[in-house]
């Protein structure tokens, strides 16, 4: 890493993995993800939608993977890069 700054950010997201990281299969491979719930109340339908910041490097999303989260299968739907690490959604 070449400064203070990138080193800090590798340990806290060392730390956010270890503490609040989940296991989570996606077509057949275990990643660590942090869960993340969003309420669409103000979207064009009203539920809870999932989405998980992947923490495991070399993942590379595509619309149709499978994730299996808790026993529950989801489908990925979309990504985008956040602070460097996919986020994906699940339905």
């Amino acid at each position: 890493m070449a400064n203070a700054f990138d080193r800090l950010a590798a340990r806290m997201d060392l730390v956010t993995a270890e503490r609040m990281g989940r296991s989570v299969a996606i077509n057949g491979q275990d990643y660590t993800a942090v869960e993340s719930h969003l309420l669409l109340e103000m979207a064009q339908m009203s539920g809870d939608g999932i989405s998980l910041v992947v923490f495991t490097p070399g993942y590379s999303w595509s619309r149709g993977d499978q994730a299996v989260l808790d026993g529950q299968t989801y489908m990925v739907t979309r990504s985008q890069m956040f602070n460097g690490k996919p986020q994906i959604w699940l339905e």
